[in-house]
């Protein structure tokens, strides 16, 4: 079982000879790292970005070529109303930052009998506290080197959709 800690990742991330954490880690430089911030927001789980800066972040976001183009490719929390059960399509980065885990889809148990099932198991195995499944039912741990925006930003390949302007990257200067 794989615990997707800060120890996991940076090991991974020394084996690939790649910088401890995603230089992509911005609302300015990610689509992913702007829409899971920006649900945050919006669940009450973290602060708001401001208003305005999110519409213009939606906005810039929303003419990329990297913006998800269909709802399954999208980075969504689900469940009831101020009771956030699923995250999906998360950054990486900003699950550990807000969640402790590196992970793009996190769940919590499905209810209290599968939370205690999972809680005597655990305590049977002995598993230590920093075991994700004291809380979560299903986690995918997830490197930003595997994320499916990261090679598209370090390559530079963002484009904007509309016509005329094929071939124009994002970048703030």
């Amino acid at each position: 079982m794989t615990n997707p800690d800060l120890e996991w990742y940076t090991e991974i991330s020394a084996a690939k000879n790649l910088p401890p954490r995603c230089p992509f880690a911005s609302v300015q430089r990610c689509p992913r790292y702007y829409q899971s911030i920006s649900l945050l927001g919006e669940w009450g789980i973290a602060t708001k970005v401001d208003p305005e800066e999110d519409q213009q972040l939606l906005e810039r976001w929303r003419r990329s070529d990297l913006w998800p183009a269909v709802a399954e490719e999208a980075t969504a929390i689900m469940g009831p109303e101020r009771k956030a059960r699923h995250f999906l399509n998360f950054c990486p980065e900003v699950a550990f930052n807000t969640l402790s885990w590196f992970a793009s889809h996190l769940s919590v148990h499905a209810d209290e009998i599968d939370a205690d099932v999972a809680h005597k198991r655990l305590a049977c195995e002995g598993a230590g506290l920093r075991d994700w499944r004291w809380h979560w039912g299903h986690v995918t741990p997830m490197h930003y080197s595997n994320c499916p925006v990261y090679s598209p930003l370090l390559l530079g390949e963002s484009q904007r959709k509309s016509k005329g302007t094929i071939g124009f990257r994002i970048k703030d200067d």
